[in-house]
């Protein structure tokens, strides 16, 4: 089974959000953005409950639930083996779920059987805030109509029956999984993986059950206790009839006492076994997913429906893992959602199944104010046959850094490639160099946390602007001071929708000039610095732009020398100045993207070019 699309309404932070899941998906935003949440819904409606916390008043949007305040999360699955209600009568019979069916082209739910769609059942969730109890009484029913029920008026719905959880087969690995003993008869998932594989293993507890009440070296016989142990058995033969006689074992020494007394070791080759929390975190988080696996894999020999959500599975995994990881878990898997902070992870999916995840802001109920809804938007279509090179190229070759910078609550798109790479460097210098003991202190967050840069192909300005505004709500773009930097700012103008700002640095510069603005002339030890890095004899810093300016690399230019760019930058992050002036300017491009200007001596609104929609500002030295 798989799950289609998901409807969230007032949890948490999501007034109104709606998803569509394919097979395989990676959900990606910015902090904030609702990957948790997502998942925490899931759980809630296939019975996962125990990997959510207790809900309380600040689970419904607000934080203050009236008694009409209801959360409601409904789950439409899919999957099943005919397109038969007949043949499926586990969910579709009185009591059970009425006949719906997806079409995959429109991604809707429909009354009726059509050309092309597919047998489906919708399973609803709902909460609702008891004033009396001061507790959140839940509910999961069948949802049968897009008329909204109060599910808690129980004779207008059908329960759903948690035996059906079983024919569903939604497992999580949690985010929060250091758990020592994960693999114990303590922890439900463990047991449930035994159940899976066959069951206990009886007759072996009972050998080991037998084996400790029984000891072949019992503790109470050892010399150094036989005299407290003889004192305690005469005193307790005088006051007990029976003669009852002292024995230290190490557990109960029942069956339950025994499975949950067992603490998972692990063995490395250079050493002794260990228990597992004494290995690193690495290895306690691995064995969460590993056990999953185990699980997905019974149960795909079984011909059962296994759906797995990954939340973050690059914690505590080294990068060469991740990958390796997502492609074991969806080979046993019918669905795969998985959200994740990790670029590298969220690049195993191809790119028409990574959803990056927005808020959009729409009218309210009431006509006048505004709601949040949350929104999964693919970030490719499913075809990119009609996109120009320069954006199938951003897909391709540069997917992870893509998916990098969409995760930023600001996204800037610079005029070209070589820029993406000095505004890297620049962000290195600033966040690694050596800095003044009493600097600027600047009132807006580091342009580090705030601001996604993408790596930009030559001349495919507009292109990556068009397509990556479907993605993202708040897209800036920063341009050169030439004329063609004026004709980008008037072509950017025209689009709808426009980026939310355009930054331009001042007339006639370029990205090389910005450098050479955040370079210290007074600092005679810089330019030797640089000099002796790149093995050159430069004899100024305008010397040394011209060289970064330059294309051809016969007669000296370093325009496309990456190498030589992270050598300049390694020389700035020795000279504090730099560095300060560097922040300077990051700080520029920060106070852009959030229209920030507020009369910072950097910046220069252009008010002849800007708009109600964008914000248009040049950078003043």
């Amino acid at each position: 089974m798989r799950v289609l699309a998901l409807d969230i309404q007032g949890f948490r932070g999501i007034p109104s959000g709606r998803l569509v899941l394919p097979d395989q998906v990676a959900l990606v935003g910015p902090n904030g953005s609702g990957k948790s949440t997502i998942i925490d819904a899931l759980s809630l409606v296939f019975g996962r409950q125990k990997l959510v916390h207790n809900l309380t008043e600040h689970d419904f949007t607000g934080s203050c639930p009236q008694p009409a305040d209801r959360i409601r999360i409904v789950a439409t699955v899919g999957g099943f083996p005919s397109n038969d209600p007949d043949r499926n009568t586990n969910w579709f019979r009185s009591g059970r779920s009425i006949e719906k069916w997806w079409d995959p082209a429109t991604k809707t739910v429909l009354p009726e059987e059509q050309p092309g769609t597919l047998l489906c059942a919708q399973i609803g969730y709902a909460a609702r805030f008891d004033h009396e109890d001061l507790t959140v009484k839940q509910i999961r029913y069948f949802q049968q109509h897009d008329d909204q029920v109060d599910p808690f008026d129980e004779e207008a719905i059908d329960r759903f029956p948690d035996r059906l959880l079983s024919d569903v087969g939604f497992f999580v690995l949690p985010a929060r999984r250091t758990w020592a003993a994960t693999i114990s008869f303590g922890s439900e998932l463990f047991r449930k993986a035994v159940a899976t594989l066959g069951g206990v293993p009886a007759t072996t507890v009972i050998h080991h059950r037998d084996a400790l009440r029984n000891p072949s070296s019992p503790l109470e016989e050892d010399r150094a206790l036989q005299p407290l142990i003889q004192s305690i058995n005469t005193r307790m033969a005088q006051l007990v009839p029976g003669n009852p006689r002292l024995h230290l074992r190490v557990t109960s020494t029942d069956s339950e006492s025994l499975l949950q007394a067992l603490v998972p070791h692990y063995q490395r080759d250079e050493g002794g076994s260990l228990p597992a929390g004494r290995h690193g975190t690495g290895l306690i988080s691995l064995q969460t997913l590993v056990l999953l696996l185990e699980i997905g894999r019974a149960r795909k020999t079984a011909g059962q429906s296994f759906i797995l959500a990954l939340e973050e599975p690059e914690l505590h995994v080294p990068p060469g893992l991740q990958r390796r990881l997502i492609g074991d878990a969806a080979a046993v898997s019918d669905q795969v959602i998985c959200t994740t902070h990790a670029p590298r992870a969220a690049a195993f999916f191809d790119a028409a199944s990574i959803q990056i995840l927005s808020r959009t802001s729409i009218p309210g109920d009431d006509g006048g104010s505004r709601v949040e809804k949350l929104e999964g938007r693919p970030l490719s279509p499913a075809s990119m046959v009609n996109e120009p090179n320069s954006v199938v190229q951003l897909y391709t070759d540069h997917r992870a850094r893509l998916v990098e910078a969409l995760m930023f609550p600001r996204v800037l798109i610079p005029e070209g490639r070589i820029d993406f790479e000095w505004l890297r460097l620049l962000l290195d210098v600033a966040e690694t160099g050596e800095r003044m003991l009493h600097g600027h202190q600047s009132p807006v967050p580091p342009f580090g946390s705030v601001v996604g840069v993408v790596p930009t192909r030559d001349s495919a300005l507009r292109a990556t602007f068009e397509r990556l505004r479907s993605l993202h709500d708040h897209v800036g773009v920063l341009v050169d001071g030439d004329p063609a930097g004026d004709r980008y700012v008037a072509d950017l103008i025209s689009c709808s929708p426009t980026p939310c700002c355009v930054m331009q640095w001042p007339t006639g510069w370029a990205i090389e000039d910005a450098v050479r603005w955040t370079l210290d002339a007074d600092d005679p030890v810089l330019l030797a610095e640089i000099n002796t890095r790149l093995d050159r004899q430069f004899q100024s810093l305008d010397e040394l732009v011209a060289a970064l300016k330059n294309t051809s690399g016969q007669t000296g230019g370093l325009k496309a020398h990456y190498m030589a760019h992270e050598d300049i930058a390694g020389a700035m992050r020795k000279s504090p100045l730099c560095v300060q002036r560097v922040e300077r300017l990051l700080e520029a491009v920060t106070r852009a993207v959030l229209r920030r200007l507020d009369g910072f001596e950097n910046l220069e609104s252009d008010e002849v070019r800007s708009r109600n929609r964008i914000a248009v500002c040049r950078f003043r030295a």
